[in-house]
């Protein structure tokens, strides 16, 4: 480890707690992160990770230098604020996660993993940036130090998979997936050492009574590998020859979308954004088999809406995030109109069943009744544009849908619905801040004329279950959405100081690449905060704090510190 003197007057960026992790963040643009990183460089010379010259940054794939940084800086007395925590005298070690070429920025991401004794700390994150000098441009970690009696499972695989088989319905069956340890903390504050499952699909049929906004029908399951003990049920549903058509949407527009001929066939296929759209014909998706049948000409409005809806959200992703689809592998993009869980009509009979949601791998929109008339969910391009997003942060930060984490999944699909709804206003002055489908069901700039909380004092602590709304999810996203919105309208009393596209811009980056699976509203605060430094890197000093004075403002504004 190198030794180096502490010079007169460097001021520490201290990492500072929150529910159990230590969190520091640090990027090139700020002086304090600025120092941090020209000290690491200066003590380069007298540290064994970089003693040769085909060790230095620049001559490795930006994965090694990241790693040799991130080994460099904890060792480093040039960085005092970030440590590796220690677990009974172990040091922990860091698992990549893989390397992210971000187009927005310019910069690639190295993400990494918290390990102890081998079992990844979940929701722990290292985010290490590079420019392409594979040169520090941020740093931001969350790091944690679990207090645990042993690290051994006392419950095999196969148990927990038993485990979880009898809680989602499954009989004797057993669900897909592979238990995998980790390190977990729930929200009691108490880590476990668990198994866990992602992505369950649910057998379960719900009670009405539970299901205020959404029916999860996917889950991931923790279970504790020492006494097979249920830790935590976390909802992951928040819930040929082409050509063209042109056909009236739900509102009576005429909508041009891209459709499939196959036989003779015109059936609403997408082939260049992956796109399509099935019809239900008003059967219940709980035990039915999804998709449908594809939709075909002719074409109800609810088909026309979410067809040329999906497309309108598919091509924002690729054009203005540089997005290949919601996995940002091209991957279909399926919705399904005219569905109805039959338990959930009200009343029998009316076909209303008012609910849209994202089930983990396609869209599924009921209908309601609007102007006495009956109309699909997808009527609304908002919402459309929210349950989409809830893929983009399923298969990014895969936020919890549990309390502040999961208010923090319903505000970023807000925030996306806002942007792609009003993505034809280049003005932010005439923008609806409206979110909702015939009635508006929340509103960014003032959250609480639909009974949301606008501040963090009046944050609302519920029991984390369905019936209060997996811990006030849906109303507790006016909090960060408050912010969110004095982000997106702040203005030098001139003009406003972002544009659409770089709003869009910075809260993509910050979700995903920035938060991890527990994370809060303070860490989007940090994460917005440090994109936006990424994004304006290349201007003026005076240029991007002026922007980052603006979106600190606008999460003070929230309470959000």
């Amino acid at each position: 480890m190198a030794k180096k003197a502490k010079k007169a007057g460097r001021r520490k960026t201290p990492a500072r707690s929150a529910r159990g992790f230590q969190i520091l963040a640090m990027h090139v643009t700020e002086e304090g992160g600025r120092r941090a990183f020209e000290a690491l460089r200066a003590d380069r010379p007298a540290s064994n990770t970089f003693a040769l010259a085909e060790s230095l940054p620049k001559n490795l794939d930006p994965e090694s230098a990241a790693k040799r940084i991130l080994a460099h800086a904890f060792a480093s007395r040039a960085m005092p604020s970030l440590t590796a925590p220690k677990v009974d005298d172990e040091e922990c070690d860091f698992r990549s996660l893989g390397v992210e070429t971000v187009p927005l920025t310019g910069t690639r991401v190295v993400k990494f993993r918290q390990q102890i004794n081998g079992i990844p700390v979940f929701a722990s994150l290292v985010s290490v940036e590079l420019d392409d000098d594979n040169e520090l441009v941020s740093l931001n970690s969350s790091l944690a130090k679990p207090e645990l009696a042993s690290y051994v499972a006392r419950i095999s695989p196969l148990d927990a998979l038993k485990r979880i088989a009898a809680r989602a319905g499954y009989g004797r069956k057993l669900p897909d997936g592979v238990p995998a340890l980790h390190l977990f903390l729930d929200h009691r504050g108490k880590w476990h050492l668990a198994y866990i499952v992602e992505d369950v699909r649910s057998r379960n049929k719900g009670k009405a009574s539970s299901a205020r906004h959404q029916i999860p029908l996917m889950f991931d399951y923790v279970i504790d590998a020492l006494n097979g003990a249920l830790v935590a049920e976390l909802p992951r549903t928040p819930a040929l020859r082409h050509g063209t058509a042109s056909a009236r949407d739900e509102l009576g527009r005429m909508q041009t979308f891209n459709i499939e001929i196959k036989g003779g066939k015109r059936i609403m296929r997408d082939a260049m954004l992956n796109v399509e759209t099935y019809d239900f014909a008003y059967r219940d998706p709980v035990g039915g088999k999804l998709p449908g049948n594809l939709a075909a000409s002719p074409w109800s409005p609810a088909a026309v809406s979410a067809h040329a809806h999906a497309a309108a959200v598919t091509t924002f992703l690729r054009k203005v995030l540089k997005r290949n689809n919601i996995d940002n592998m091209g991957g279909r993009v399926v919705s399904t109109v005219n569905c109805l869980v039959k338990q959930f009509e009200q009343p029998p009979g009316s076909k209303v069943w008012l609910n849209a949601f994202w089930d983990g791998t396609q869209m599924l929109y009921g209908q309601g009744r609007f102007d006495g008339k009956l109309r699909s969910m997808a009527s609304s391009l908002s919402v459309v544009a929210h349950e989409l997003f809830h893929g983009v942060t399923g298969a990014t930060a895969r936020l919890i849908y549990l309390g502040e984490t999961g208010a923090l999944n319903e505000s970023y699909s807000d925030i996306f619905g806002a942007l792609i709804a009003n993505g034809a206003r280049p003005d932010i002055a005439k923008w609806d801040w409206q979110v909702g489908c015939g009635v508006a069901v929340r509103d960014m700039q003032d959250p609480t004329r639909h009974n949301q909380p606008r501040l963090m004092k009046d944050f609302i602590n519920v029991p984390l279950t369905q019936k209060d709304d997996s811990g006030a999810v849906h109303v507790n996203s006016g909090i960060h959405n408050y912010a969110a919105f004095n982000v997106m309208s702040a203005n030098n009393g001139r003009a406003f100081i972002f544009r659409p596209n770089e709003l869009a811009a910075m809260f993509y980056v910050a979700l995903t690449q920035q938060l991890s699976r527990q994370s809060t509203f303070a860490d989007s605060r940090r994460g917005v905060v440090l994109a936006t430094r990424s994004l304006f890197r290349k201007l003026s000093h005076k240029q991007i704090e002026l922007r980052v004075a603006a979106v600190e403002a606008g999460f003070d504004a929230a309470g959000i510190r």
